[in-house]
Formats: C-alpha cells, structure tokens, sequence
C-alpha cells in the first residue's frame, strides 16, 4: 500500500471529503495552500527516509477524516494547518518517486469536495461520514503495517 499513486489519491480524497464540511472561502483557501505546498516539497525535498514520509502521510490522512465526525464550528479554523500538512506530505510521497505526473495526479481528488458539499448541504452528510471512516480504516492498517513486523516479512523461527 506504500507505493505507486494510491497514497496520493486517498490522501487527497480524504483532504476533499474533510473540506466538505468547511465553509466555501476557507475551502477555497485551503485548497490552493494544499495544492502549492504539495508542489513546493515536491521540489524542494527535505531528504526525509520514505517510512517516515508514508507514516505522516497515513496519519495525516487519519487527522483529517476525524475532523469530518467533529461539529464544524470547532474545528473548520484547523483546515489551513491540516491541508499545509496534508500538502507536504503528498508532495514527498510523490517525490520519492519523482513524478510530476502522479502529483497532478494525486491533487485531483480534492475536486470531490464539490459533491460531497452538495451532500452535506442536502443533509445528506452521513454518506461523506461514512467514506471518511474508509479512510481511517485504510490509513491505520496502512501505517500499523509498516510499523510493526508481520510474519511473513520476517524468517520464521522455525527454519
């Protein structure tokens, strides 16, 4: 699950699905300061080993499907932060790869914020919930996976 441009699209859907749920201008700003961020460490790379980058950007991904289940008016303030982090991370999972490609790629999800606003406005949020719980399950195996060591990886103690 840590390599090729799946990362990238669940992190920018989960990044969509959380700014369903912010108000139109904040979205807006959000949204071109996790697109820019994303391009800017692609760029600039901080030489980061790739676990660690995998890791926040699977934790990242965790932080924001949360905040869709928390009542908007406290939280809607933390989608700069979260789309910066969001943004940074998905630019260095794609730089270690070095493709531009699957970094424009991987921004396009967060067009699924539109829909899932006009859900939400219908009253119709519980579905939105419902993939942001998706991701929270597929982010935490992914990054309880790579932390700890699974059979299988490893020489059995039987050999």
């Amino acid at each position: 699950m840590n390599a090729g441009i799946v990362p990238l699209l669940l992190l920018s859907l989960t990044v969509g699905l959380m700014l369903a749920f912010v108000p139109t201008r904040r979205a807006t700003i959000a949204s071109v300061v996790f697109a820019a961020t994303a391009f800017l460490s692609f760029w600039v790379p901080l030489g980061l080993a790739p676990n660690m980058i995998f890791t926040g950007l699977w934790l990242t991904m965790i932080v924001a499907a949360i905040l869709v289940y928390l009542p908007v008016a406290k939280w809607s303030i933390a989608a700069l932060p979260i789309c910066l982090s969001a943004g940074y991370w998905l630019g260095a999972c794609a730089g270690l790869s070095n493709d531009l490609t699957a970094l424009v790629i991987g921004i396009l999800p967060l067009f699924i914020s539109f829909p899932a606003r006009w859900l939400t406005v219908r009253k119709f949020g519980i579905a939105v919930k419902i993939v942001a719980s998706w991701m929270i399950a597929i982010a935490s195996l992914s990054v309880f996976l790579t932390l700890i060591p699974t059979p299988g990886y490893k020489p059995d103690h039987m050999e």
